[in-house]
């Protein structure tokens, strides 16, 4: 009778540790699942957090930006000069000392009044 308790202590023994052990390994998967979960949560949060603001086509704006550069220039110097500080007449002679000079070309898209008032 003794080797038998002796036995199934043994036995219980095992089963207890191997009960343990499933219980380790089910704390850990699910350590792993808890992580992944919070780590698309956290994912889904900073999208949601993005502004998104969608752009709408430039139909017209290279009219659109002449017509700005224009309203600046031709509201009067002191208008200009809370703008671009300095009075129109100078802009137009740094432009042309800038084309003179070969520094600045009219391209495509962007006009050389444009260009001088971009780097001020």
């Amino acid at each position: 009778m003794f080797i038998f308790v002796k036995l199934l202590g043994s036995v219980i023994r095992k089963l207890h540790f191997l009960i343990m052990e499933c219980k380790i390994i089910h704390a850990a998967c699910m350590r792993v699942v808890v992580h992944v979960i919070a780590a698309r949560v956290a994912i889904i949060e900073q999208e949601r957090n993005i502004i998104y603001i969608p752009r709408q086509p430039r139909i017209n704006a290279i009219a659109q930006q002449e017509f700005y550069i224009d309203s600046i220039l031709n509201q009067g110097d002191r208008h200009c000069v809370e703008q671009i500080r300095m009075k129109p007449i100078v802009l137009y002679n740094l432009c042309d000392v800038l084309t003179s000079r070969d520094l600045l070309r009219s391209t495509q898209n962007v006009s050389i009044r444009e260009q001088v008032i971009v780097f001020l």
